[in-house]
């Protein structure tokens, strides 16, 4: 039995809309092709050197292949009727812009939350009525109408297939859309508060349920709590101890207590590092190749922190070897005097890099500044003269202003010109991958 009285808590009609394995469903779409029964996957790398992830896979893809998002593209399984394709992230943009549209005429923009490229959060709680105005007809019954509707309207304006996940608030709605929705032939399913002890309860294993990973689901069981039932009835002072805020988080979660309203706006806060990081498009050997990547990725950073006139204290290296059962990687942090200089923020990361690289391959690398303080003044350097260290603030500034005014590629240093330089390449993509239409 649960230790809240739903009675009392906010009764909404909250939709989590996803749309169907988006990026491989958009390529569907746009050759013609059926997005459930087609064999497609999107590839940071579309060629046949084995290289790459892939990004997205189309449902059958899934099911026959067995593969998911970011399998390494040398261990997707050959066959004859897949298709591999570049990524195009200015195409998928336009599509979601679109079916965000579609949700606006259901909904007030207070009441819609682009929670990602391919999720929503809809809160149709006035709009129910408004669309159904029978009052014989049931609440479950209207929000399932409801539901249908959108999807088929997005279907036949788009060709993509939405999953919705209905709920009494928006975790319910979330459980509902990844553990439920997902695996019903009409891709709708709902939970509401009467629903937790069957449908919330009984998820299995416990990393299936949203917020837990494995880590977490080690720690409940040393307080030998095995399943979600006994979490949502274990002792929420203990869980407190343990987890800290966290722990009554888990606890409310547990028994399907979210108390979120959509048309409240969330607190303001700021945000306390900036950071980049980018799959590599190929294995990079030599340390030289390595290190201007580090340099290029450690002047993107150091230019969006002089943006936002701040200066760093803290700088983070991480980077991903590949294909290493035994050694992932390292990241490593370095309290550093406050800064945004290009070229004492490059020294910092090379300095963090040689010193715990050993020669591995490597394919990931990740950089961020961490510590920020906004200020406009100058922090000299003992071992710098005053007259240099003003000189190449001097320069920072004019290439800022050169490149938001002309675009990154109107000024490049030479090492961008070099063997393994990713900067150049890198100033077309929309989040990381290929913004263009050169996927058909």
């Amino acid at each position: 039995m649960s230790y809240f009285n739903y009675e009392e808590e906010p009764l909404k009609d909250i939709f989590l809309i996803d749309a169907k394995s988006f990026y491989a469903s958009c390529e569907c779409v746009a050759r013609g092709l059926h997005p459930l029964k087609t064999m497609l996957v999107v590839a940071s790398t579309a060629d046949n050197t084995g290289s790459g992830l892939v990004l997205a896979a189309s449902p059958l893809a899934k099911k026959k292949l067995g593969i998911s998002n970011v399998t390494r593209l040398n261990k997707v399984p050959k066959h004859k009727d897949l298709l591999m394709v570049p990524p195009r992230m200015n195409y998928y943009i336009d599509v979601n812009i679109k079916i965000n549209n579609i949700f606006r005429q259901y909904v007030a923009d207070e009441d819609l939350l682009v929670y990602s490229i391919d999720e929503s959060i809809l809160d149709v709680t006035k709009s129910l009525n408004l669309f159904f105005p029978d009052k014989n007809m049931s609440r479950r019954e209207k929000r399932w109408r409801l539901a249908r509707r959108i999807q088929l309207e997005v279907k036949n304006a788009t060709g993509i297939y939405l999953t919705v996940g209905i709920g009494d608030n928006p975790l319910l709605a979330k459980i509902a859309l990844d553990n439920y929705s997902k695996h019903s032939k009409s891709f709708i399913d709902e939970i509401r508060y009467e629903d937790v002890e069957e449908k919330i309860w009984t998820i299995s294993p416990m990393t299936d349920f949203w917020g837990i990973g494995e880590r977490t689901k080690e720690n409940l069981r040393k307080l030998n709590i095995w399943s979600i039932k006994e979490l949502a009835n274990a002792d929420p002072v203990k869980l407190k101890m343990k987890f800290g805020i966290l722990g009554l988080q888990l606890f409310h979660h547990a028994n399907g207590i979210d108390r979120t309203i959509l048309s409240e706006p969330a607190p303001k806060t700021r945000e306390k590092s900036y950071g980049n990081s980018q799959v590599l498009p190929r294995d990079y050997h030599k340390q030289e190749e390595i290190e201007v990547v580090i340099k290029e990725m450690a002047e993107q950073v150091a230019s969006r922190i002089r943006r936002q006139g701040c200066k760093t204290a803290c700088v983070r290296l991480s980077i991903g070897f590949s294909f290493s059962e035994f050694e992932k990687g390292f990241s490593k942090q370095l309290a550093v005097p406050l800064t945004s200089s290009t070229k004492v923020l490059q020294s910092h990361l090379l300095k963090l890099f040689r010193e715990n690289y050993e020669g591995q391959v490597v394919r990931h690398i990740g950089v961020t500044y961490s510590k920020l303080t906004h200020t406009n003044s100058l922090q000299l350097n003992l071992f710098e003269s005053p007259t240099l260290t003003i000189k190449n603030e001097r320069i920072d500034t004019i290439i800022d202003k050169i490149r938001d005014k002309y675009g990154f590629t109107s000024i490049v240093r030479a090492t961008s010109l070099s063997e393994g330089s990713r900067s150049i390449a890198r100033a077309s993509l929309v989040g990381g991958h290929a913004g263009g239409h050169d996927g058909l």
